[in-house]
C-alpha cells in the first residue's frame, strides 16, 4: 500500500468477496503454550503486490484479533524484537480494510531470522514490496494479516508509530482520512490505485504527526 515510503503499514488489502470482519482469532494464532498447532498452512504465492480492495466500518474486534497476533507473533521470534499493531485496524473508530497490520522491529542484522521465523507461520514472503527497508509479508487466509519487518527504532518504525498514535489522539484527522479512503476506494478498486489516490491526505496526515509528535 505504499502511500508514502514512510507508511507502509497499509500496503494490502483483503479481496471482495471476503468477510469484512475479523470477529474471532482464529485457532491458527494460537497464544503460546495452548497447545494449538504451531504454524499456518502455506498459502500459494500471489501473483503480485496489487490485489483487489474493500473497505469495511471500524470493528472493535479488530483490537483483540490484533493483539493476539501480536502475541502469536512475539512468541514465534527466535531473536530479541518488538512487535505492534499498527495500521487502520489500529484506531478506534476508523474504518479500514479488514486486515490486521503488524510491525516488527528488530535488530538489521536480525531481520533474516525474523523473515524466516514468520513465513514458519505461513506467511507469504513479498520482499521490500517498492519499501526500502521493509520486509513484507502477508496471509490471506480467514483472517488476513499484513507483517512488516523494520529496524527498531528507525524511520520505518518511527514512523508508522506516530501516524497510528496522532490518528488516535485526534478523531477529527482520522475522519479525514476514512474520508479520504472511502473517496479512493469508489474511484480505484485496486490496491496501488487506491493506494494513489489517497497519498496525498496520507502526506498532510503525516506532516501533522510529526509536528505534533515534535
Amino acid at each position: 500500500m505504499p502511500a508514502m515510503p514512510a507508511m507502509p503499514a497499509m500496503p494490502a488489502a483483503d479481496h471482495a468477496e471476503r468477510p469484512s470482519r475479523l470477529d474471532t482469532v482464529p485457532d491458527t494464532w494460537p497464544d503460546a503454550g495452548s497447545g494449538a498447532p504451531a504454524t499456518l498452512p502455506v498459502m500459494p504465492a500471489a501473483p503480485d503486490l496489487d490485489e483487489p480492495v474493500h473497505l469495511a466500518p471500524y470493528d472493535p474486534a479488530w483490537a483483540d484479533a490484533g493483539r493476539a497476533l501480536v502475541d502469536r507473533l512475539a512468541a514465534a521470534l527466535p531473536v530479541p524484537a518488538e512487535v505492534e499493531h499498527i495500521g487502520s485496524t489500529s484506531v478506534p473508530e476508523l474504518d479500514a480494510k479488514p486486515v490486521l497490520d503488524v510491525q516488527i522491529g528488530c535488530a538489521p542484522g536480525d531481520t533474516d531470522a525474523v523473515v524466516a521465523a514468520v513465513r514458519g507461520l505461513g506467511f507469504e514472503h513479498l520482499g521490500e514490496s517498492g519499501v526500502p527497508g521493509r520486509q513484507y509479508l502477508r496471509w490471506r487466509g480467514e483472517r488476513p494479516a499484513n507483517v512488516h519487518v523494520v529496524a527498531l527504532g528507525g524511520p520505518l518504525w518511527a514512523d508508522n508509530l506516530m501516524f497510528r498514535d496522532y490518528l488516535r489522539a485526534r478523531p477529527q484527522a482520522a475522519a479525514r482520512y476514512a474520508r479520504a479512503k472511502w473517496e479512493a476506494v469508489r474511484a480505484a478498486g485496486r490496491l496501488l490505485a487506491y493506494s494513489d489516490r489517497k497519498a496525498a491526505t496520507v502526506a498532510e496526515l503525516m506532516a501533522e504527526a510529526r509536528e505534533f509528535g515534535g
